[in-house]
C-alpha cells in the first residue's frame, strides 16, 4: 500500500500595520505547528524581513541582526508557548475535519552563490538558498569535493512568503582554492530524489599591481609613438612628391 502524507501543518499569521513618518509598514507575527521537525515555530517579521525568532530551547527571542537585539515579545516565551498550544489544538481539529486530504507539496528552487567576489586564499561565505517550498521541512547540507562538511555552516529559520510557501538559507564559511568543488545537497518531501547544486566559483580577476600598470603604460606609449612616426613618415613622403612635381 502506498504511504500518503495528510494535512499536517497549521499556520497562524497576525498582521499589524503601522506608520513611521510617511512610511506604512507591515508588522507580522508568524506561528506554525506541524507533526514533523520543527514541531513549532514563531518569528516576527517586518515587510517580509525577519526581526527575531523564538528559540524554544533557550526560551528567549533571538535577533536576526544585532540592531534588533533590544526587541522582545510581551509575555516572552511563556506567552508564545501558550499561543502555540492553542494552534496545536486547532491543528488536531483541522486534521479531523480534513477527511484525509493529501498534503500539498511544492519543491524548492535551489541556488548557490558567494557573498563576496572570489579571491583565492581569502575568507568568503557561500549561501545556499532554498525558495518557495512547502511543507516547512527541509534538509540542507554542504559538500566539498563530494565529501560532507560538518564545520563552518549555519542555517536560518524558516521564512514564510506571501503565498504561504517558505524559504531558507544555509551559510558556509570557506577559503576558496583552485580545483575545490562546493555543493549544496537538498532533501525535501516534494522531491523524488535529493537535489545537488554546485557553486560556480568562476575565475577570480587578477589584481593590477604597479608592475602591470607600468607595463601597460609603456605599451600604450610605444603604440602612440609608432602611430605618430607613421603619420610623420607619410607626410614627409607627400611633401617630397609635391616638390618633385613642382620641378
Amino acid at each position: 500500500m502506498e504511504a500518503r502524507n495528510y494535512f499536517s501543518v497549521l499556520v497562524l499569521v497576525l498582521i499589524q500595520g503601522g506608520w513611521a513618518g510617511k512610511y506604512l509598514y507591515d508588522f507580522t507575527q508568524v506561528y506554525f505547528v506541524q507533526q514533523r521537525s520543527p514541531e513549532k515555530h514563531f518569528d516576527v517579521m517586518e515587510d517580509g524581513d525577519e526581526i527575531f525568532y523564538m528559540d524554544f530551547n533557550l526560551k528567549k527571542e533571538v535577533a536576526r541582526i544585532p540592531e534588533f537585539a533590544h526587541l522582545y515579545m510581551q509575555g516572552g516565551e511563556a506567552g508564545i508557548s501558550a499561543n502555540i498550544a492553542i494552534v496545536k489544538n486547532n491543528l488536531k481539529v483541522v486534521m479531523n475535519l480534513s477527511g484525509g486530504t493529501p498534503e500539498p507539496k511544492v519543491p524548492p528552487e535551489v541556488s548557490v552563490y558567494s557573498e563576496d567576489l572570489v579571491e583565492w586564499g581569502q575568507l568568503n561565505t557561500l549561501i545556499c538558498f532554498a525558495d518557495g517550498f512547502y511543507p516547512p521541512h527541509i534538509t540542507m547540507k554542504w559538500r566539498r569535493n563530494n565529501e560532507p562538511m560538518t564545520d563552518g555552516d549555519n542555517i536560518t529559520e524558516f521564512y514564510i512568503k506571501d503565498d504561504f510557501t517558505y524559504r531558507r538559507f544555509s551559510y558556509l564559511s570557506i577559503v576558496p582554492s583552485p580545483g575545490d568543488m562546493y555543493s549544496c545537497h537538498v532533501e525535501h518531501s516534494s522531491l523524488q530524489d535529493p537535489v545537488t547544486v554546485f557553486w560556480d566559483q568562476g575565475v577570480p580577476e587578477e589584481k593590477s599591481g604597479p608592475g602591470t600598470i607600468i607595463c601597460a603604460l609603456g605599451l600604450t606609449l610605444g603604440i602612440i609613438s609608432a602611430v605618430v612616426g607613421i603619420i610623420l613618415l607619410i607626410k614627409e613622403r607627400q611633401r617630397l612628391q609635391a616638390q618633385q612635381h613642382g620641378i
